[in-house]
């Protein structure tokens, strides 16, 4: 288990670095896409609900430390993004493209409604939280959809070093 968590971690914090520091400094970009998001959802679809929460806090810690936005966010926000994740990891086979696609969008949508509860509680915060039915939505929204298979497949190349469980198991779900 501490390889494929360190494994991750790696990953998250690729992620992270490549969507605050890369894909935050082009142009014509309007909203961001979630990259790290769509890791954290697939490292809990993987490997269950503990494995989403600590996958999810360390993907906002990243994002907290490197972002500046105000300290643990994105830590509560991917946290329960991550175990909400993780309760489906036993139903969910994340091969393919429409349940990529559908798990990532509906990720999107729950941490949009989550970033507004949030801001709704602590208003003092000035959080830049755009509306769910807006430009900027619906770019993240889609940029996410899209990209969520390309990640998934490409995740999967690394599915036995990243996964907590027995190789024979996996292969006796597919």
């Amino acid at each position: 288990m501490l390889k494929s968590l360190i494994l991750s971690n790696l990953i998250l914090f690729a992620a992270t670095i490549i969507e605050a520091s890369v894909l935050s400094n082009i142009s014509f970009l309007m909203v961001v896409p979630d990259i790290v998001l769509i890791c954290s959802i697939y490292f809990a679809f993987l490997n269950g609900r503990l494995y989403g929460e600590i996958s999810g806090f360390i993907s906002g810690l990243f994002l907290d430390i490197i972002t500046g936005v105000p300290f643990g966010l994105n830590c509560i926000i991917r946290t329960i993004m991550g175990y909400i994740s993780g309760l489906f990891s036993q139903t969910i086979i994340v091969s393919g493209i429409i349940i990529p696609m559908t798990s990532v969008g509906i990720g999107t949508v729950a941490k949009k409604l989550l970033l507004f509860l949030v801001s709704l509680f602590f208003p003092r915060l000035s959080l830049n939280v755009y509306s769910i039915i807006s430009y900027q939505f619906l770019f993240e929204f889609c940029a996410n959809i899209i990209l969520a298979p390309f990640i998934f497949k490409f995740l999967s190349f690394f599915k036995t070093q990243l996964s907590i469980r027995d190789i024979k198991d996996m292969i006796d779900n597919e």
